[in-house]
């Protein structure tokens, strides 16, 4: 079986007022370059589902313990590379977005994460996609020591909405 890599991963931001966005079915034409952040995350990132929350009650047929889900968990938290300050930069690139998207708290939308394709590969139809919302919590500025690259960490307070594994429209 071949394994997953961390270059096969997309992260698409779409915030929440992107015109007829419909995240049980996310459309392909929407996750367009300029949404594109996969290049400014850093290794190590957390975005997936966490353990629901469940009730133990039972009735008085059950033998044994049991668990209900209630409601269903997930985590979102990345840290970005970002750009010193007083260096020219494109616009365009994927530090710039991610810093754009969310130096500032509140950013609301959702994050489409996509696996086994490289980041250059347009998304399309039928490609299978998590879709998670949130809210971004207040982005925190990380300058190592060693002088090694200025990075962006931002916590992504869940929003209630999850959907795993769903196909790519048109």
């Amino acid at each position: 079986m071949a394994k997953m890599m961390s270059n096969t991963v997309t992260l698409w931001w779409v915030p929440a007022d992107t015109p007829g966005f419909d995240p049980a079915a996310p459309s392909a034409a929407t996750l367009t370059e300029p949404r594109n952040v996969s290049c400014a995350v850093v290794s190590g990132y957390t975005m997936n589902p966490t353990d629901s929350d469940t009730d133990g009650t039972t009735s008085i047929c059950n033998d044994s313990n049991v668990a209900t889900p209630t409601f269903y968990n997930y985590e979102g938290n990345l840290t970005f590379f970002r750009q010193a300050e007083g260096v020219d930069m494109d616009a365009t690139a994927a530090y710039a977005r991610a810093f754009e998207f969310f130096k500032h708290p509140d950013a609301e939308g959702w994050f489409v994460q996509r696996e086994g394709y490289k980041q250059t590969v347009a998304a399309e139809a039928g490609q299978e996609v998590r879709v998670f919302k949130f809210i971004s919590d207040n982005p925190q500025d990380v300058v190592p020591d060693d002088g090694g690259p200025i990075q962006m960490t931002v916590a992504f307070l869940p929003q209630g909405e999850m959907f795993l594994d769903v196909p790519l429209v048109a």
